[in-house]
C-alpha cells in the first residue's frame, strides 16, 4: 500500500469520526429539545433548531466528502461497484483499517437509530402540543361565538331556554 493510499484511508476514518461527532451533537440537541418542548421555552427551541440546521448542513458536506473519498478508494482498489459503499471499502481495507471502519460504521448506524428515536419522540410532543393548542383555541372560539347568542337581560331577570322566569 502506498503512502497516498494510507492517507486516503486516514482521511476516510477522520471523515467518519467527524460525522459521528456531529450526529452525537444532534443527539445532545434532540435530548435538550425534548426538555425545552416540555418547558415550552420557545426562545431556546428556536436556538436549538438553528443549531440542528447548522449541524445538518455540516453533516451533508461531510457526507459529500465521504462519498468522494470512497469513490477515490474504489478507483484505486479497482472496485467495479458504482457507487462503492463503505461496506465495499471494509472488505478491501487493510486489517487494522477494516476493523476501525467496521466499528465506526456500526457506531454511526447505532447513533442514527438513536437520533431517529429521539426525533420521533420530539415530533410526538410537538403534535400533542399542537393538538392541545387547537383544542383550547376551539374552546375560546366557541365561547366567543356562543356569547353572541346570549341576549342581554335586565338585572334580576333570568332566562331559561328563552323563557323568562
Amino acid at each position: 500500500m502506498t503512502r497516498e493510499d494510507n492517507e486516503t484511508w486516514r482521511e476516510l476514518l477522520n471523515n467518519l469520526r467527524e460525522q459521528r461527532r456531529r450526529i452525537q451533537t444532534l443527539i445532545r440537541l434532540s435530548r435538550e429539545q425534548t426538555r425545552v418542548l416540555a418547558e415550552a421555552d420557545v426562545q431556546r427551541l428556536a436556538e436549538i433548531t438553528r443549531e440542528q440546521a447548522q449541524n445538518l448542513d455540516e453533516i451533508d458536506a461531510i457526507e459529500h466528502e465521504r462519498r468522494q473519498l470512497i469513490r477515490r478508494l474504489g478507483e484505486k482498489l479497482a472496485l467495479h461497484v458504482e457507487p462503492p459503499t463503505l461496506t465495499d471499502c471494509v472488505r478491501l481495507a487493510p486489517d487494522n483499517v477494516a476493523r476501525t471502519l467496521k466499528w465506526l460504521q456500526n457506531e454511526l448506524v447505532r447513533d442514527i437509530h438513536h437520533l431517529q428515536t429521539l426525533n420521533d419522540r420530539n415530533r410526538l410532543l410537538v403534535n400533542c402540543a399542537a393538538e392541545t393548542v387547537n383544542t383550547w383555541l376551539a374552546v375560546v372560539v366557541n365561547a366567543a361565538a356562543n356569547q353572541m347568542n346570549y341576549r342581554s337581560q335586565p338585572p334580576g331577570q333570568a332566562v331559561v331556554l328563552d323563557t323568562e322566569v
